[in-house]
């Protein structure tokens, strides 16, 4: 695509071509064609931002999400993590406590988590401790919290001494561009039937909680299909399990067993030495790799291989470092059906 330099020169010339004389940068044809030129450059740009979203492998938001329409894709939405809030007395009291639907705790930090209670409960008199479902105030990645972690009391009632918490989990983010825009290309390269791996891998990455999937034709026998799921770094959880199971026992041909299970993970340690660009700080390059390296995992599917070539294009892009060299330790690795990589121990010596 031409800059506005480079139409506003070639207008500028051709005029001076078919007039005779050359144009004065003050004059009023030379402001003219200024104007011209930026809003041709303007119509330019809008035509190549439109020809972009034409394509599942160019398109963005809205228009990547039209697209996976098409194929009967749909983006997944933000979800939240849920666990269980326990109140609890230093002292049994002789009466009950009553702890509305709506009861707050928040994890200590700059920027806290805030759970809350998602039905009633009631400590009973001359008992210690109830424990209560709960879930995120937000949905997304940051509402699974760790264990013991969300302690600060916001809205508790009267008489409870401590609030704690266990584990949350099941919390996402919407689904990003990138990742649709995966599973999009997928299903154009992989035509799914119930004759093959990618009509079981779809149906199962279709699920709320559910990044990625690997298949085994042949699970335990002829005429069994081993599915195996995985979410990011976290647990799938039981609810996500059990809903791939339904929508694949569902869908499945008659004389085909399904089965789904957990995928296993491989910690992948990445030690590598880097130089940083003028300006960057060691610790701010570390966190920029490690976020990186992080992001690059996230990205490979159930059963697929781990390049440091690619891993390597995700640090550069970083912009923070200007050369990177691994651990010979370190090389291509390829998960199993069953398998999926995880973020291991991060070693990143800044020169």
């Amino acid at each position: 695509m031409e800059t506005y330099d480079e139409i506003y020169t070639r207008m500028k010339e051709k005029y001076e071509e078919e007039s005779g004389f050359e144009i004065d940068s003050a004059s009023d044809i030379a402001i003219r064609l200024r104007v011209l030129a930026g809003e041709i450059y303007n119509a330019e740009t809008s035509l190549e931002w439109l020809k972009r979203q034409m394509f599942a492998d160019t398109a963005s938001g809205e228009y990547l999400d039209r697209l996976a329409q098409q194929r009967g894709i749909t983006r997944k939405a933000a979800t939240k993590a849920t666990g269980t809030l326990t109140f609890s007395v230093n002292e049994t009291l002789n009466y009950p406590i009553e702890i509305p639907a709506g009861t707050v705790a928040a994890t200590n930090g700059a920027v806290p988590v805030r759970v809350y209670t998602t039905e009633a409960a009631v400590l009973p008199q001359a008992t210690y401790s109830v424990t209560v479902g709960a879930e995120a105030e937000l949905p997304g990645y940051n509402g699974n919290i760790a264990y013991g972690t969300a302690e600060v009391p916001v809205n508790i009632p009267v008489g409870i001494d401590a609030v704690s918490n266990s584990v949350f989990r099941g919390g996402d983010d919407e689904e990003s561009d990138s990742t649709l825009r995966r599973r999009i290309m997928d299903s154009y390269v992989n035509r799914p039937n119930p004759a093959n791996a990618a009509f079981y891998k779809q149906l199962a990455v279709s699920v709320d909680g559910i990044d990625k999937a690997g298949t085994f034709e042949r699970y335990n026998g002829t005429g069994n299909v081993g599915v195996f799921v995985a979410r990011k770094d976290n647990d799938v959880t039981d609810a996500a399990l059990a809903e791939a199971t339904r929508l694949i026992n569902a869908n499945r041909p008659l004389g085909v067993t399904a089965s789904v299970n957990r995928a296993y993970y491989l910690d992948y340690d990445m030690i590598v030495s880097v130089k940083p660009k003028p300006g960057y700080e060691a610790d701010e390059v570390r966190t920029l790799l490690t976020n990186a390296f992080t992001d690059f995992i996230g990205t490979l599917d159930v059963g697929e291989t781990l390049y440091i070539s690619r891993l390597g294009k995700y640090l550069y892009d970083t912009g923070c470092i200007e050369f990177y060299e691994f651990d010979s330790s370190m090389h291509a690795e390829t998960a199993s059906g069953s398998q999926f990589f995880r973020p291991g121990d991060v070693t990143i010596e800044v020169l």
